[in-house]
């Protein structure tokens, strides 16, 4: 997504949910502080992906659909949440996330060449004062102005960022599966209602 356009959505999201966007930015620093030379360069996610098929994986999947993420043949991404649900049935080329997940889990993703797509917002910062130091090298993002290897590719929850760094990445193809816009409530559905937004502006959904 063009930087500029996003920065458009991200002033509506901070005012829609109250965010900070200092602590937003507070928290890209010290990502980049704590992760130094284990911030990878988007190269990387490039070499991975462009001119590839890619499969974007949420939470919500149905009977079938593990079946058709095992036969899938391209690069598969992960989103969040649906690391628990896909986990013992294939390891993910790329996971993308704000780091809910446990510790281990994510330790033993990047074990097993997991590229781990780690996202800085303001109400993760405890989150990533105790897993950077664990981890190894990763990708960084923000949902502010990006800078020196903590990238903004646009998006706002663990899905859409993860189809919209595949768009800028330069994927062939994005299909998105686990995704439901409608199942949840509350602040979540209105997260999703954002979700489903900006993936319509990216012409993914």
């Amino acid at each position: 997504m063009n930087l500029g356009k996003w920065l458009e959505f991200y002033v509506q999201i901070l005012k829609d949910f109250n965010f900070s966007k200092e602590e937003d930015e507070f928290a890209a620093v010290l990502m980049h502080k704590l992760g130094k030379e284990k911030l990878l360069d988007s190269s990387i996610l490039q070499r991975k992906v462009k001119w590839e098929d890619v499969i974007v994986i949420g939470p919500i999947l149905r009977e079938g659909d593990f079946e058709e993420i095992k036969r899938f043949h391209g690069v598969r991404i992960t989103a969040g949440k649906a690391l628990n649900v896909v986990i013992n049935h294939i390891t993910p080329d790329v996971h993308v996330t704000d780091m809910e997940e446990g510790d281990e889990i994510l330790l033993e993703l990047q074990e097993k060449g997991c590229i781990l797509v780690l996202h800085a917002h303001g109400d993760n910062i405890e989150r990533i004062k105790s897993m950077i130091p664990r981890i190894g090298s990763f990708i960084g993002t923000t949902q502010s102005i990006p800078f020196n290897r903590i990238y903004n590719f646009g998006g706002f929850t663990d899905g859409d960022r993860a189809a919209c760094m595949a768009k800028e990445m330069g994927a062939k193809s994005i299909k998105l599966i686990g995704f439901d816009f409608e199942r949840a409530k509350g602040i979540k559905k209105k997260k999703l209602e954002w979700a489903r937004k900006i993936l319509a502006y990216e012409g993914i959904l």
